[in-house]
């Protein structure tokens, strides 16, 4: 472990109790390393919060940290559509190896996702459903959300009829992906359209619970657990990976700002005062995500979650990120725990997060 992640986790774990599970940091290596310049970048211009701080505005920044966000903002077509087979298979192949990796580290706990019945959470095309199935999983059952893809949506306007409309287009998509694997794998894949923190999945049905960048998005993280412990079968495990609120890319295409960690940074009055300001026509869809489709929860609370509602924790895992650890700054931070006090210097340089939980 690197010497500096010891010292971030040692902060946390003694301001916060998380020392009493395994946690541990490593450096991220999922990726290169990216370079967001900060301290160097050309300022264009100044936004005042109503805290009276004086935050500089530095140009670029956004396309650095999340490059494709134009397409969210200003998409050619909303539908989902099911993408060229050759790029279906590679997006396969690249489930079956992260499954791998994480089958590796399950191991250490002595637990596996061979034979198990799995219930995925936020399946979006059923890529990772369908990899589940060839990798030896015992049945799927994959869940997502219509609504959210809606709520990201320009004009996007929630309703029964969206709703089915979108479903259909996921189902087509999912359709794609299930011929890519054989047929009595695919057969013991199904998908529904389900909210975990109202689940209508039978009680103790499952094994195992995934998700893959679902968390920082389900609205009541509390309701969330507690139906995740609900699910599940004693002794069951949930593993999740996730991008948080608060790392430097937490705010996702729609919500990322002209300056480093602005979205969580700025109050919501202030958040919508940038967009009425800045960039007026993306306040609608922005606000919208930003409101429904992003939570707060930090690493102490998401550990709280889990043990008030019977899942004990074995591992949360903040991969963090070296350059955003360079850049950020004591005034950064503060200006964040000043509008979520539960905040930590973790949660803000760890753009990825695994957790692995288990129910008592």
């Amino acid at each position: 472990m690197k010497y500096t992640g010891r010292k971030i986790i040692n902060a946390i774990g003694n301001r916060t109790g998380l020392t009493k599970m395994i946690c541990t940091i490593f450096e991220l290596q999922k990726e290169p390393q990216k370079k967001y310049q900060i301290k160097s970048d050309v300022v264009f211009g100044v936004f005042n919060d109503s805290h009276g701080n004086r935050i500089e505005l530095l140009s670029g920044l956004r396309d650095r940290i999340k490059p494709m966000w134009r397409s969210m903002v200003n998409p050619v077509d909303t539908a989902i559509v099911a993408p060229p087979i050759a790029t279906m298979q590679q997006k396969m192949a690249n489930q079956k190896s992260a499954l791998t990796r994480i089958e590796n580290f399950l191991q250490t706990q002595s637990l596996s996702f061979v034979g198990k019945e799995i219930l995925e959470i936020g399946a979006y095309d059923g890529s990772s459903a369908y990899a589940f199935a060839e990798f030896g999983a015992k049945r799927v059952l994959a869940t997502d959300m219509a609504a959210y893809y809606i709520n990201q949506s320009p004009g996007g306007v929630v309703s029964k009829e969206a709703i089915a409309s979108k479903n259909v287009e996921l189902k087509q998509t999912r359709d794609a992906y299930s011929n890519l694997i054989k047929p009595q794998a695919a057969a013991s894949v199904s998908f529904i359209e389900d909210d975990i923190c109202t689940s209508t999945v039978a009680s103790e049905s499952v094994d195992v619970i995934v998700s893959w960048e679902v968390l920082e998005h389900i609205t009541n993280p509390n309701e969330a657990f507690k139906q995740m412990s609900r699910v599940l079968k004693k002794g069951g495990f949930a593993f999740h990976e996730y991008n948080p609120f608060f790392s430097i890319d937490g705010g996702h295409s729609l919500c990322t700002l002209d300056f480093p960690w602005g979205h969580a940074r700025l109050e919501d009055k202030d958040f919508e005062r940038y967009y009425d300001e800045l960039r007026p026509d993306e306040k609608d869809v922005s606000l919208s995500f930003f409101r429904n489709n992003l939570n707060r929860m930090t690493l102490s609370h998401l550990n709280d979650c889990m043990e008030q509602n019977g899942l004990r924790p074995l591992s949360i895992i903040p991969w963090y990120d070296e350059n955003d650890q360079a850049n950020l700054t004591n005034e950064m931070l503060n200006q964040c725990k000043n509008i979520h006090p539960t905040a930590e210097h973790v949660d803000l340089v760890a753009p990825i997060v695994w957790v692995l939980c288990q129910k008592i």
